[in-house]
């Protein structure tokens, strides 16, 4: 019985705890991939851009400091096109685009 009540509290807090680190652990993830959805990208350079990572850190083109934060996306030389979003706001120590 107590077995029991301690994988339902532990269930239970998964299910509450979950969504909250969808929302809040890939900001910076999201704010790229809805950059790459904006964009052209005719030699697929940003396909290891993958929205569901827990970070974008390991992303080409995308380097990040010792927080994992992103400081640099490097999208020169790639042949993309469209427009820029206000999501990369949301990037609070990008220092190069």
């Amino acid at each position: 019985m107590e077995k029991e009540i301690v994988t339902s509290v532990l269930l239970w807090l998964i299910l509450i705890f979950h969504p909250l680190t969808t929302i809040y652990a890939n900001t910076e993830g999201d704010a790229l991939h809805n950059l790459r959805t904006n964009l052209i990208d005719p030699n697929n350079v940003l396909q290891s851009w993958d929205p569901t990572l827990v970070n974008p850190c390991t992303w080409f083109h995308v380097t990040c400091n010792n927080d994992n934060s992103v400081i640099r996306v490097d999208l020169g030389n790639a042949a993309l096109s469209g427009s820029l979003v206000p999501q990369l706001g949301l990037l609070k120590n990008l220092q190069y685009l």
